[in-house]
């Protein structure tokens, strides 16, 4: 079956801030151009609508209210044909239910309120003629209602009027006037007679307590209590499956033509957004349990073709789409009745399908970075669905997106969607015949505001007495809309040296230039290039109308200058003290049995540092002549410098040397050979054949002398598979005792860890190809209460053999230096697990009963108990 091509689309016309060009933040959700005009202002804005009060210069049309994170914004449009006098108010119940405002008005007006709803601000503006000659806030004290301000000096406003009256008013207002940004606020506006006593003739939202057109010209002064606010959620959507955070003006789909089945039938269909997510949820009538998949397709781009068109969906169901409609992400969760709750191949979850042009892609709703609830039960099945998806996760916000949802059985055809399409009704079959869709709710967002942004350079960055700097400033507008008049500063740190008035056509930029002469203000200046900078001009992000060029003066006469005090005042105090510091690791060089091969640069090392004595001394005489002191600084400067430098280059060779010295106390030779390895030494083997292919542990040694321990394995290993080999130590009291070891393995010990060694093996991983070899090896040592982590081959010696079946053989020597001492007594296990955090062991030396307790032995949770102990003589 299939419905004709005219799509009978819902259009919810949703108007958001502009979208710069990459680089620049969008503004957030709701930001609105107090213009007075209304044509940024979208359908989900319109959050109530008025009936006829029959009154030429009193009648109220549209209320809108947006928001984003700096200002509540609220528009009204009037049906207005005459220019009365009438006074315009808005009450504003910031903290709903919570009795902490005012009952009264603050104009003397006979205007009440009670209830649940009592207002905190309220916003009064005077019409005269067609005009608004005041507006102002006021605020309730806990007693009375205080003056704010005006609503120029407050916030802003702007209103369309003339002969036909007050047309539109369009107000903003910050939230630090208003404490914060609530969690959801209340609010009520109405129309009355200017003069004390009158009150109100018509509201919105309607208002119960007036009613011109039944109670006649005695409404202007009888006594009305309002009561009917408009409660507005302002926090993110909470994702609970409760969808009382949702507001009527977000209901972009219901049920009004009957269609579905007992256990499939879609009521409420809800689209509503912020900064960072889209939401949807959807609400079911459904009155019995039924195996069901629930389904909501998103085009983000609808009209353009790109996306799915074929003949079935992301789940194989025999859906598709037509009318402009090509779906780029599904949403699909499959109701299991046994389960009685949304599920994925089993768990409950929801699956989030994107279209890669050639396939869908599998995932979760949870794996974008996005989330959702439910309610229902196992006599309903479902009932509420609520799911929230990052922008980033559909490729950002875009201004264009298209949504429907459906529900289909195990196969075939939808039985109901939203909105709703007499598609899923015209077929005897409908559960197994083919559904195209072509009426989608369509959400447009237009771009209606100028974006400004500032940059500034300059064709050197030191400014001197013959080299001026040549600046220029480019201004951009990265919005639609071309913006006018707009004021272009360039001030020197905080003193202005230039301004321009320019126009910016939209996607257009202008350069203007400026030449930045020297002067004797030495030092680095900070020049700041300001467009709008009273914010005249509305945007989308004030953030990116400041660009900031440092630019030096003088440097060279200061530079010299700077030198020589150096010269005079700071380097002699540094060159003593380096020099007595290089003379005693010198002296630690000598004392030190070395090759005699070291002999000879030992001696150059003493003559670089004689001659940078001789450099400074030449420095200090030089210094203190007139017309030398440049010079003398040099040369102090220079003898100080080659200090450094001799410095660094002694304690590299110091390094080598003790490196050797440590090398010259092995009593092993560390090669990865392990015949010098006595039958003693062997302190635990795998005589069972545990293990697999590349991860089979064979035999365990110990051995030590004053100076090391030493530490080898051998293995049984077949094949080079892409593992982590551990070793751990307990030698003294405490240990680590956690239940991830420190290279984040689901590992945990009986004793206290003080020493973890790690080896990885880059072998191959499902197919992908590695090094076969080790590509880390660390040594960690608890402290208590972290893990102190080095590289074995710089505090040790490691040696190995190995290569397309495995590791074979490793050895390893420490120094007990690094280990905080010779022990009397070490505890050893060693182990071999899977190469990524959260994997476990699946053979231990000695062996433990805790490699043997999983079908999962790769993943599961091991507690290691059994250790060999060697004792240190």
């Amino acid at each position: 079956m299939r419905l004709g091509v005219v799509s009978l689309g819902i259009i919810v016309l949703i108007v958001l801030s502009v979208v710069p060009t990459v680089g620049f933040v969008n503004a957030l959700y709701g930001t609105k151009i107090i213009d007075g005009n209304l044509n940024d202002w979208g359908t989900l804005d319109l959050v109530s609508r008025g009936v006829d009060s029959t009154v030429p210069g009193a009648n109220l049309d549209n209320l809108y209210v947006a928001w984003d994170d700096e200002y509540l914004y609220i528009a009204i449009k009037t049906n207005n044909t005459a220019k009365y006098w009438p006074d315009y108010g808005i009450a504003i119940d910031i903290n709903p239910g919570s009795a902490s405002g005012g009952s009264s008005d603050p104009w003397a007006k006979k205007i009440y309120f009670n209830g649940t709803y009592l207002p905190e601000y309220i916003v009064y503006a005077e019409a005269q003629d067609g005009q608004i000659t005041w507006m102002e806030l006021r605020k309730w004290d806990g007693s009375s209602w205080q003056f704010v301000g005006n609503m120029k000096d407050v916030g802003d406003y702007e209103y369309i009027g003339g002969d036909s009256g007050i047309q539109t008013i369009e107000i903003k207002i910050p939230w630090s006037t208003l404490g914060g940004k609530p969690s959801n606020l209340a609010l009520i506006s109405w129309v009355a007679g200017n003069n004390d006593g009158d009150s109100a003739v018509d509201t919105l939202p309607v208002d119960p307590d007036v009613n011109y057109p039944s109670t006649g010209n005695s409404e202007w002064t009888d006594s009305d209590t309002l009561t009917n606010f408009i409660t507005l959620p302002l926090a993110p959507k909470t994702i609970d499956g409760d969808l009382s955070d949702w507001a009527g003006y977000e209901l972009v789909a219901k049920d009004n033509l009957g269609y579905g089945v007992d256990g499939g039938n879609l009521s409420s269909f809800y689209v509503s957004y912020d900064d960072q997510y889209l939401y949807i949820a959807l609400e079911a009538n459904n009155n019995a349990n039924w195996d069901m998949a629930y389904g909501i397709g998103i085009d983000v781009d609808p009209g353009s073709g790109n996306g799915y068109t074929g003949t079935s969906d992301a789940w194989g169901r025999s859906i598709n789409f037509e009318g402009g409609y090509a779906i780029d992400y599904e949403l699909y969760t499959w109701w299991d009745k046994s389960q009685a709750k949304p599920t994925v191949d089993g768990q409950e979850n929801v699956a989030f399908l994107p279209w890669t042009g050639s396939g869908w892609e599998y995932k979760k709703v949870g794996d974008v970075g996005g989330s959702f609830a439910w309610t229902g039960n196992s006599s309903i099945g479902l009932k509420t669905l609520e799911i929230k998806i990052p922008w980033s996760a559909i490729g950002g916000r875009t201004n264009k997106i298209a949504v429907i949802t459906w529900v289909t059985g195990g196969g075939g055809s939808a039985v109901d969607v939203l909105p709703e399409s007499s598609v899923v009704a015209d077929s005897g079959n409908e559960w197994g015949d083919s559904d195209t869709f072509s009426n989608l709710t369509v959400i447009e967002i237009p771009i209606p505001k100028p974006e400004l942004a500032v940059s500034i350079s300059s064709n050197v960055l030191n400014v001197e007495q013959w080299q001026p700097a040549n600046l220029t400033i480019t201004v951009e507008n990265l919005g639609e809309v071309d913006a006018q008049n707009v004021t272009v500063e360039l001030f020197d740190d905080d003193n202005l040296i230039k301004s321009w008035i320019v126009n910016v056509s939209a996607k257009g930029n202008i350069s203007l230039s400026y030449t930045y002469e020297y002067s004797k203000a030495w030092g680095t200046h900070e020049l700041k290039a300001v467009v709008d900078p009273n914010n005249e001009i509305e945007e989308v992000n004030e953030n990116n109308n400041i660009a900031t060029l440092k630019i030096d003066v003088g440097r060279i006469a200061k530079t010299q200058n700077d030198l020589v005090k150096m010269g005079v005042y700071v380097w002699p105090k540094l060159y003593w003290p380096k020099y007595q510091q290089t003379l005693d690791i010198m002296e630690n060089l000598s004392a030190m049995r070395l090759p005699e091969k070291y002999m000879q640069q030992i001696e150059e090392f003493k003559l670089k540092l004689n001659e940078s004595q001789e450099l400074y001394n030449e420095g200090q005489n030089l210094i203190s002549m007139p017309h030398y002191e440049l010079r003398g600084a040099t040369k102090i400067f220079s003898a100080y410098s080659r200090l450094l430098r001799l410095q660094k280059e002694i304690e590299s060779f110091l390094e080598i040397a003790e490196k050797e010295d440590l090398v010259s106390k092995l009593t092993k030779t560390v090669d990865g050979n392990l015949d010098d390895w006595s039958a003693e030494t062997k302190v635990a083997e795998d005589t069972q054949g545990f293990g697999q292919d590349g991860a089979n542990l064979k035999a365990l040694y110990v051995d030590y002398d004053d100076t090391y321990l030493y530490v080898a394995l051998t293995t049984d290993n077949k094949a080079s598979w892409r593992v982590a080999y551990g070793i751990g130590l307990d030698y003294k009291e405490g240990g680590y005792t956690g239940n991830t070891d420190a290279w984040d393995r689901k590992m945990a010990f009986t004793r206290g860890i003080d020493a973890q060694m790690y080896f990885y093996w880059k072998g191959e991983f499902f197919g992908e190809k590695g090094t076969d070899s080790i590509e880390a090896a660390q040594l960690s040592i608890w402290n208590g209460t972290s893990w102190e982590r080095y590289d074995i081959a710089e505090i040790g010696f490691i040696a190995w053999t190995g290569k397309v079946n495995g590791l074979q053989t490793l050895e390893v020597a420490i120094p007990w230096e690094v280990l905080g001492g010779k022990a009397s007594k070490v505890y050893i296990t060693a182990w071999v697990t899977g190469s990524s955090a959260g994997d476990s062991a699946v053979e231990s030396l000695p062996d433990d009963p805790s490699m043997h307790d999983s079908d999962n032995e790769w993943g599961d949770q091991d507690n290691i108990s059994t250790f060999a102990e060697v004792q240190i003589q």
